[in-house]
């Protein structure tokens, strides 16, 4: 019995192999697809913002918890805990539309929160994104921050307010449209006592207008008919004495 494959056969046989190949590297290493609602966040049709992931108790284990910062009364220096975790890169996941895969959604805003204390300042780095669709000239993020001390016998974070201390406002400039810019926020920090803990509350309000490079005033209700007229972001560190006990577990009942 003659068992010589002719030539159209090896071909065929040749090229069936690399389809099936090719079909099963798709399967696996195709990024599986996002499935959503069609949703599109309100961030990506305006003005946004990011710089420290927002408290979440739903985050992967364990849960996120606010940045910590120690004062040392005995040289009046300062520390932040974990200062490591907070040089590397944090993802903003946006609701988009169901085609869209997971890697380009981690990827779509990719931020360094950058923590650092340097003397009394503390400092890090917020991610304005401009989503409007018109290159942005010039616009302003007020930032505003508050203190609270944090009431160690109920474990609440809020309760009792301190005062608002000076900080700069992030003035942005020559921003395109779908491109993002880094920026500082600064403030410089309070002494607690060995045994007291603060919290200390970043508020970002995100633009209600800009200016276009025709220096024309563009409305955020003339872009996003859906934004909310008071959109901000919140960013939370925590400054305790070298002798205070460890915070509490921040949960949403005691945040």
């Amino acid at each position: 019995m003659d068992t010589k494959i002719s030539k159209p056969v090896k071909i065929i046989a040749i090229s069936a192999a690399i389809i099936v190949l090719v079909l099963v590297n798709l399967i696996v290493f195709m990024p599986p697809q996002y499935q959503s609602s069609n949703l599109i966040s309100l961030d990506e049709i305006w003005l946004a913002g990011y710089s420290v992931p927002p408290f979440s108790i739903n985050s992967p284990d364990p849960p996120y918890q606010p940045p910590k910062i120690v004062y040392f009364s005995n040289n009046s220096t300062y520390l932040v805990k974990d200062y490591e975790k907070w040089q590397e890169p944090v993802y903003k996941i946006y609701n988009r539309d169901k085609e869209v895969t997971i890697p380009k959604l981690n990827y779509l805003w990719r931020h360094v929160p950058n923590i650092s204390v340097y003397g009394n300042t503390l400092s890090y780095d917020f991610s304005a994104y401009n989503g409007a669709g018109i290159d942005c000239k010039h616009a302003v993020y007020n930032v505003t921050l508050s203190v609270f001390k944090v009431n160690l016998s109920t474990g609440k974070y809020r309760d009792e307010y301190i005062a608002d201390l000076p900080v700069n406002n992030i003035e942005v400039t020559n921003l395109p449209a779908t491109e993002t810019g880094l920026y500082r926020v600064t403030a410089e920090l309070i002494e607690p006592k060995p045994d007291e803990i603060y919290r200390l509350m970043f508020r970002i309000d995100i633009p209600h207008y800009f200016t276009d490079n025709n220096d024309k005033r563009i409305m955020k209700e003339d872009i996003c008919f859906e934004c909310d007229p008071n959109m901000y972001s919140t960013d939370d560190f925590y400054i305790y004495g070298e002798d205070a006990p460890e915070i509490p577990t921040m949960t949403y009942d005691n945040r």
